[in-house]
């Protein structure tokens, strides 16, 4: 028999935020009375994965929970193999895939096992996720995107705009109002996995390095017979930023690539479509840069100008490369 629930955590540099993780699932275990329902042993275990970070996190989570499963990462590497080396150990009947910035709040994890064991056609649920005002998080429960939905949030909808950030209020307050059942995506910080669909889906896809590794798995449980559910009064609290207005630029170029790997993917996407996707990349981040420069100049501070200026340049070089 195997043990209820496997955590599987990764640490990439950020060791106070991965001992609050952990000390909120602690705090906050679920009901082991599930075990008998699900036929596994009343145990939870918790795989902690080192991506090479020099914060001495293993040792910490060694000394204060030593319980825990330590591994660390041959070399600096992405989200999905990371991942990947904690889903290889985990043992659980249920594997809780779960990102080290987040907070686990009571009676979520119980909930989220509750939904498993009474809902079998699940492969995968996730909770209702939240920022740190309490506001939901708008990839807790999304569609699956498509290159028309990813053409429209360049030109429209990013976050660091008016307009963005009003159409994410409104998403929000829809998703505040969403009751558990079926989804098509759920966020990838907190995701739980079920064993049987776990080895039929298979593990992330190492071919994405940063961003759609979580909308991959989706679209692969849904296309292998499994749902996905979103169970909305299981509350976990996702500290990172999910908004992208604070603009990091290695995310940004990221997300395009992956953005095309994907499209490329499960949308058949053609070399004209390819094309099309990044003139609008290309238009929308040299926008942004002209629109930040004047917010820059009429306010007299820094923003993001810069930053979009180098991705602008990035994009029409080594971006359209990628595209052809």
């Amino acid at each position: 028999m195997r043990p209820l629930l496997s955590v599987v955590v990764v640490n990439s540099g950020g060791a106070a935020d991965t001992m609050r993780c952990l000390e909120s699932i602690e705090r906050h275990p679920p009901d082991l009375a599930l075990a008998a329902r699900a036929g596994a042993l009343p145990e939870v275990e918790v795989v902690l994965v080192d991506n090479r970070s020099r914060d001495g996190c293993l040792e910490m989570a060694q000394r204060r929970f030593p319980g825990v499963v330590t591994l660390e990462a041959p070399e600096r590497q992405g989200f999905a193999r990371n991942y990947n080396m904690g889903l290889r150990a985990a043992r659980g009947a249920f594997v809780l895939v779960l990102n080290n910035d987040t907070l686990v709040h009571a009676g979520a994890l119980t909930r989220l096992l509750d939904a498993m064991v009474n809902g079998p056609s699940y492969g995968m649920v996730g909770p209702r996720m939240v920022n740190r005002s309490g506001a939901t998080q708008t990839d807790c429960a999304r569609p699956l995107p498509t290159p028309a939905s990813y053409v429209w949030q360049q030109l429209a909808l990013d976050p660091g705009m008016l307009v963005g950030r009003l159409w994410e209020r409104w998403i929000r307050r829809a998703i505040g109002r969403r009751a558990s059942g079926p989804v098509a995506c759920i966020g990838g910080a907190c995701m739980l996995v079920r064993r049987e669909a776990l080895e039929q889906v298979g593990p992330l896809d190492e071919g994405f390095v940063f961003y759609y590794e979580d909308v991959e798995w989706c679209h692969r449980m849904w296309r292998s017979g499994w749902e996905v559910g979103y169970v909305a009064d299981a509350q976990v609290t996702h500290l990172g930023d999910q908004s992208l207005s604070k603009v990091k630029v290695w995310a940004k170029r990221s997300e395009y690539l992956s953005a095309l790997r994907y499209f490329r993917q499960y949308h058949r996407l053609t070399p004209v479509g390819a094309q099309v996707i990044w003139l609008v990349t290309c238009a929308s981040w040299l926008l942004r840069g002209v629109v930040f420069l004047l917010a820059e100049a009429l306010a007299g501070r820094r923003g993001y100008a810069r930053e979009y200026f180098y991705l602008w340049r990035w994009v029409f070089g080594a971006g359209r490369a990628c595209a052809e």
